[in-house]
């Protein structure tokens, strides 16, 4: 078990105040920067072939790159500054590749859409970039965290998302790519940018975080693909489907839990003094990595041989939830 380095920290508010690296952590706790830019290097997201697409200001604006799994070969995707927000709205930036690995899914911003907003104050948008630079369109506005269906041919993403606050009332869209429809569920107020919603490998169900009510505690909830058969599971936040798509993770109370995709066998998992802040299963499906704000740590599906891969020190703060690359052998961290 090894510390993370420090690489950055403070409290700054725009890009190009920050130095931030994308660092691969393998099961035995062994740290690769895939980066090592002075620059700022954010929101890492895994193809299937192994490549790492993630947002960086090595230019100037902040923009997509793309790099080989070992950091090398990177390539710039757009220009003209895809998130014009600060670097506060960066951590909750999302990117996403195809499952054919031929493009890149993303949220941008093009605010600010107030003067007088101190946080937060940017428009959202997703749209969608060939893995070569080339086909840039956007897929709606209003709209932050999209997900691709497991066959490609839709995306989901919330909608309705509030231009100044991110945390505004919000739905989830269902939309095809080829422009035959879409589909909208309703009632997400609070729902928040991150994760979003997030298929089931099957491509049959999405989960996705809400709050029907603002006094009421987050919640997770399944729905069918075509947006029918909504049910609230449990109490919660952060969920993540198992790779056989009958049980979700998910965070409650500071404490890691898993629950079937029926609502029953819930299971705590985390350790007794965790403090679990976010998690994402395997894709292989034996273990589970979560952020409890100290450290970076893994447990197996049924809540045994909890380890430590990576301690954080006071001073470096860690950009978004631990990414998996598709192999289950290393998990990508922006610190």
């Amino acid at each position: 078990m090894l510390a993370l380095p420090f690489v950055g920290g403070g409290t700054a508010a725009h890009a190009g105040e920050f130095h931030a690296d994308i660092f691969a952590i393998d099961l035995s706790g062994r740290q690769t920067n895939l980066t090592q830019s002075a620059s700022l290097n954010a929101a890492p997201a895994a193809a299937n072939d192994g490549r790492i697409a993630f947002l960086s200001d090595r230019d100037g604006t902040i923009d997509i790159y793309v790099m080989n799994g070992d950091g090398r070969n990177v390539r710039r995707l757009t220009t003209g500054a895809p998130l014009e927000g600060g670097a506060e709205d960066l951590e909750l930036s999302h990117l996403a590749w195809s499952p054919q690995n031929d493009r890149v899914a993303f949220d941008d911003a093009y605010g600010p859409v107030e003067p007088n907003c101190l946080q937060h104050c940017d428009g959202w948008a997703v749209s969608v970039v060939g893995s070569d630079g080339s086909g840039l369109r956007q897929i709606a506005t209003n709209a932050r965290a999209p997900a691709w269906s497991p066959d490609g041919r839709s995306l989901a993403f919330q909608s309705d998302v509030g231009v100044v606050d991110y945390d505004d009332s919000a739905s989830v869209t269902i939309a095809r790519l080829d422009g035959s429809g879409s589909t909208r569920v309703n009632a997400l107020n609070g729902g928040g940018a991150r994760p979003g919603p997030i298929w089931s490998a099957q491509g049959n169900e999405l989960a996705f975080q809400a709050e029907p009510r603002s006094e009421s505690p987050m919640s997770v909830n399944v729905m069918r693909a075509d947006g029918t058969a909504r049910r609230r599971l449990a109490t919660g936040h952060d969920p993540s489907w198992s790779p056989d798509g009958r049980r979700l993770a998910f965070v409650y109370e500071h404490r890691l839990v898993t629950i079937g995709r029926d609502g029953r066998a819930r299971k705590r998992i985390s350790p007794q003094g965790t403090q679990v802040v976010t998690a994402v299963w395997s894709p292989k499906g034996w273990t589970i990595a979560y952020l409890d704000g100290t450290a970076l740590e893994t447990v197996r599906a049924d809540g045994t041989h909890a380890r430590v891969l990576a301690r954080k020190p006071n001073d470096v703060l860690i950009w978004g939830p631990p990414v998996w690359t598709r192999d289950g052998k290393r998990i990508l961290l922006a610190v």
